[in-house]
C-alpha cells in the first residue's frame, strides 16, 4: 500500500511538471521578451521555411543604435566571437567557445553560403549556413541540408533568424528559430537557456560600447575645449606682456 501511495504521488508530481510546463512555461519561454505583434510578424527568412512548424520569437530591447549592435551578430560562430552566452555550458556539451568581449573587423566580413560553427567536434550537425542576409537589418540560418533545399527551391525544415529595427535610437532584437528541432523539450529548455543569454550578451556589449563612444567623445570634446582655453590664455598673456613693455619704455 505505501509503495503504491509512493508511485501515485510521483505520478502526480510528474503530471503536474508536465501542465506547468505545458500551460504557463513553455508559452513564456517561446515569446520571452516579444509582444503580439512581434510574435505573429512575418519575418525575412519565414518564406525560406515550410509552414505549420513550430516557432519561437524572442526579443529584446538594446539602447544603442544598429551599427553598434550588427558588429556582434556579423561574428558570432564557434570558431569566431563564440555566442555571448554561458561560456561553462558551452564547453560542457563539448563547444571549444570564447566569448569575445570587442568587435573584431576580421570577423565582421560575412556573406552568404559562409559557415557558422556551433560546435566543429560534431562536423555537420553542429554546422549553421548563412541562408539570407541584409547587414544591420537580417541574419539567417540553417543547417546544411536545408540549405541545399533552399537552393534546390525547396523549403527549408528549420532556420535560426536574427533581426535588427530601429525604435527611436534604439535597437529592438528579435530572435526567431522556426522547425528543425523547436517543439522537443530536451531542446527547447536548453536553447532558451542559453539563447536569452545571448541575446543579454549581445545587448551587454552594444550598451558597453556605445557608451565607451560617448565617453570618448566627450573626453575629445573636453580636451578642445582644454586646448580653446589654453589658446585664449596664451593670447591673453601675450597681450598683457606687450601692454607692460610698451608702459616700461614710456
Amino acid at each position: 500500500m505505501g509503495k503504491q501511495r509512493a508511485w501515485l504521488a510521483g505520478l502526480m508530481v510528474v503530471v503536474g511538471a508536465v501542465a506547468l510546463y505545458w500551460g504557463r512555461l513553455r508559452p513564456w519561454t517561446y515569446r520571452w521578451g516579444a509582444d503580439d505583434d512581434e510574435v505573429t510578424a512575418a519575418l525575412p527568412g519565414d518564406e525560406l521555411v515550410a509552414t505549420n512548424t513550430p516557432r519561437t520569437t524572442r526579443a529584446v530591447t538594446i539602447d544603442a543604435p544598429i551599427a553598434d549592435v550588427w558588429p556582434w551578430l556579423a561574428q558570432i560562430g564557434e570558431d569566431r566571437a563564440g555566442f555571448y552566452s554561458y561560456s561553462v555550458l558551452e564547453r560542457a556539451v563539448g563547444a571549444t567557445v570564447h566569448n569575445a568581449s570587442t568587435v573584431h573587423p576580421e570577423w565582421q566580413d560575412i556573406g552568404v553560403g559562409d559557415t557558422v560553427w556551433l560546435a566543429r567536434r560534431y562536423g555537420e550537425a553542429a554546422r549553421q549556413v548563412v541562408a539570407a542576409l541584409k547587414p544591420y537589418s537580417y541574419l539567417i540560418l540553417m543547417s546544411p541540408d536545408d540549405y541545399q533545399r533552399v537552393q534546390r527551391g525547396s523549403k527549408a525544415s528549420g532556420a535560426w533568424s536574427f533581426h535588427l529595427s530601429e525604435q527611436g535610437g534604439w535597437t529592438r532584437l528579435l530572435v526567431r528559430g522556426s522547425g528543425g528541432a523547436v517543439g522537443h523539450a530536451a531542446f527547447d529548455i536548453p536553447h532558451f537557456v542559453m539563447e536569452q543569454k545571448m541575446m543579454r550578451g549581445i545587448r551587454a556589449r552594444a550598451e558597453q560600447m556605445r557608451r565607451d563612444q560617448l565617453n570618448a567623445h566627450v573626453r575629445r570634446e573636453y580636451q578642445d575645449v582644454q586646448e580653446s582655453i589654453g589658446l585664449v590664455t596664451q593670447s591673453q598673456n601675450a597681450s598683457l606682456a606687450g601692454l607692460t613693455s610698451g608702459t616700461m619704455r614710456r
